[in-house]
């Protein structure tokens, strides 16, 4: 082969990697803007909707709790009690899917939980309307209403740059469920504070995927279902008394039989990042609920 003929090829050679590497970058600056735009998008929404309940302040002195109320001690679910105020007819202008807003304190994950006609729409399109890649977070089109069944499931991408669920994927370390074994999900007529009992991957089968039980050995049955590939076992969880389930059948409307004799479930789920046969899931029991009318 002459000269020649190898200098062309070398041309060519260098013209493909150009245009293979102005492909490669052209992609990733247009993920990164798309990212970025939902980032500010959802950052708007927020500023727009939530705000951020006054905590206690301290007593001049530096008193206890105990000392400035005179001996008495305040209620001890004060301090833990959910931090969010969510103007849910400001995010109804916004959308009028939305549904729920769920929270996870001390971490990057709180988002408006919207609701459509199927469990596509959502996958591209923002809480504004905008197509974007990130989505929204979505509840199943099978549930009447979050909150309203057995099981309610809660979906989300598993982004690259940990927004939407992405941050999900920490919980693969029992040490991270341990620091945030909770979160909450906002209502119009409450919030629900969701104690994780199961951090696992699931087939997406319908089975996986169940709204409604039969009853509570059904409703225990779905449980094991999900822990059967779990990363590591984690204690159960019990309503600590402060809103009996009686009390959970009254606000839902409940009749108080099968599965309405139990706290609800709550299932998020997203993807794991590497194929499409598993999920990665968190399935948490609301422990306690504070109602809309003591916000």
């Amino acid at each position: 082969m002459s000269k020649k003929q190898k200098k062309k090829i070398y041309r060519i050679l260098f013209l493909l990697s150009l245009i293979i590497f102005l492909i490669c970058a052209g992609m990733l600056l247009w993920f990164w803007w798309d990212y970025r735009k939902a980032e500010v998008e959802y950052d708007q929404v927020a500023e727009n909707v939530v705000s951020v309940r006054p905590q206690a302040q301290e007593p001049e002195g530096g008193a206890s709790g105990e000392e400035a109320q005179g001996g008495a001690q305040a209620p001890a679910e004060d301090k833990d009690r959910p931090a969010l105020i969510i103007d849910f007819g400001e995010l109804a202008q916004i959308n009028d899917d939305v549904v729920a807003w769920i929270d996870f304190p001390g971490q990057d994950i709180s988002y408006p939980v919207v609701q459509g006609d199927d469990n596509s729409r959502y996958l591209r399109w923002s809480v504004n309307g905008t197509r974007s890649s990130s989505g929204a977070i979505f509840a199943d089109y099978r549930n009447e209403g979050v909150m309203k069944d057995g099981n309610t499931i809660i979906y989300g991408h598993n982004m690259r740059n940990g927004s939407m669920f992405g941050t999900l994927r920490r919980y693969r370390e029992k040490e991270y469920c341990e620091q945030f074994p909770y979160f909450d999900v906002y209502t119009p007529e409450g919030v629900y504070r969701c104690v994780i009992i199961v951090s696992s991957q699931v087939r997406p089968y319908e089975d996986s995927y169940r709204v409604v039980f039969s009853d509570a050995d059904d409703r225990d049955a779905y449980i094991s279902l999900v822990k059967e590939r779990q990363y590591y076992e984690l204690p159960q969880v019990e309503s600590d008394g402060s809103v009996p389930a009686a009390d959970f059948m009254k606000v839902l409307g409940r009749s108080g039989s099968g599965e309405g004799s139990a706290p609800p479930l709550v299932l998020l789920s997203t993807c794991t990042g590497s194929g499409h046969a598993y999920r990665n899931v968190l399935l948490a029991q609301v422990q306690k609920f504070y109602p809309a009318e003591d916000e």
